[in-house]
């Protein structure tokens, strides 16, 4: 059994449920413009909500990367071990 569930919801439906061990997800600057980069998740990761930048969703089970594309923007949820990537368009 994998340690999360990531799921993404885009407005056409097109949304994909998956089993991982890690997700990595590009967070949006701030209003300063400062802190836009990569964010890390883990099993066991404190809730939080997560604006996206445009840039890279990345999942890996065992080490091995088993998804990749890129968010146009939209937000994150992290809850009970459930990764939901919010976006308007995702490019693979």
């Amino acid at each position: 059994m994998s340690d999360l569930t990531l799921n993404i919801v885009t407005p056409d439906g097109g949304g994909q449920t998956m089993e991982c061990d890690s997700v990595v997800l590009w967070m949006a600057p701030d209003s300063s413009g400062k802190g836009e980069g990569s964010i890390g998740i883990r099993k066991d990761h404190t809730d939080a909500v997560i604006a996206l930048g445009n840039g890279p969703v990345e999942a890996r089970l065992r080490g091995s990367l088993i998804f990749r594309a890129a968010t146009e923007g939209g937000f994150a949820t992290v809850k009970d071990n459930t990764v939901t990537v919010v976006t308007r368009h995702l490019k693979s």
